[in-house]
């Protein structure tokens, strides 16, 4: 009978121990791993970090030769000073043609007077017929060389629009080269841990793989994964405490950050929802949501190891 009322004052107390306070020890210490990618391709020509050292944003992780990518600012810079020097020219060009133009333009206002008084004066007979001929002549010829520089113009402006789109995409060109050349230093985006280094000099590296991990050092976070009786109890910016494995015999303050609203019910897409297994050795749990918290406070920075255990409380 004592056994019995023991057992059901334990069970009293687990039930009732729901509304007063949350405890799991499913729980881990994270961060962001920043993969850098570098943004040019070639072998590397020096590594400047070495594993597990801090590094502040802005540090040069590694450098990739840059030889080719110098030649190549050169080479753009030595075209875009070809197309800007093509420039004037066109530009001077087109003044001839303008000035001939004008000429041209003169000369057959001139030929077509001319016309305008000797047509009446050959219909009367003052002046000859073949008088009047040349007269026409002269005026088509006046008309034609006027039609012929118009032409010569507006190819001259043609040329100059193409040039000037020319020397555009040269100065494109130069930019883009020296933007390239630029990145052949790789350097660290956020401040943090290099982690698991295994690039060296000489190594080829590109722009479709991560060459270096960076344990971001401004995102630990601690998420919990707890059984959806608690989460009704859970609101974000509660007061948590939390106890981490690696730093036993301490608690930390930490506010809940939020709870996850969707996780996934089947393994394998970890990279949109998270996926917590409902089973441990063979024995089907409860349903787990993860809730994220924020570190109040810590150990410092430099005792912090991202996927190492913890345990939540949280007092309602």
């Amino acid at each position: 009978m004592l056994f019995l009322l023991v057992l059901a004052a334990a069970s009293f107390a687990w039930w009732i121990s729901g509304y007063l306070f949350a405890y799991t020890d499913d729980a881990y210490l994270t961060s962001d791993i920043v993969s850098i990618t570098p943004e040019v391709m070639g072998p590397i020509e020096a590594v400047h970090v070495t594993d597990n050292e801090w590094v502040a944003r802005g540090t040069i992780l590694f450098t990739i030769d840059p030889v080719p990518f110098r030649l190549a600012v050169e080479q753009a810079r030595a075209e875009e000073a070809r197309s800007q020097a093509q420039l004037p020219v066109d530009r001077a060009q087109l003044q001839v043609l303008g000035a001939q133009k004008q000429s041209a333009d003169a000369a057959a206002r001139f030929a077509a007077s001319n016309l305008r008084r000797d047509t009446p004066l050959g219909q009367s007979g003052t002046i000859s017929i073949q008088a009047l001929d040349q007269t026409r002549t002269t005026e088509e010829q006046s008309v034609a060389q006027q039609h012929a520089a118009e032409a010569a113009m507006q190819k001259a402006k043609e040329t100059l629009s193409v040039d000037k789109a020319a020397a555009t995409s040269a100065h494109a060109a130069r930019l883009l080269a020296e933007w390239r050349l630029s990145r052949t230093k790789v350097v660290a985006p956020v401040d943090g841990y290099v982690t698991h280094l295994a690039v060296q000099s000489g190594d080829m590296v590109s722009t479709s793989q991560a060459a270096v991990a960076i344990v971001d050092g401004n995102a630990w976070r601690v998420v919990a994964n707890y059984k959806e009786y608690y989460l009704r109890h859970l609101r974000p910016g509660g007061l948590a405490w939390i106890w981490l494995d690696s730093h036993p015999w301490h608690l930390y303050r930490a506010r809940i950050q939020g709870i996850a609203h969707g996780i996934s019910r089947q393994p394998g897409s970890e990279a949109l929802v998270p996926y917590v297994s409902p089973t441990v050795n063979w024995i089907r749990l409860e349903r787990r949501i993860p809730v994220r918290f924020t570190l109040l406070d810590s150990p410092g920075g430099d005792q912090l190891f991202m996927g190492a255990d913890a345990r939540v409380l949280v007092i309602y």
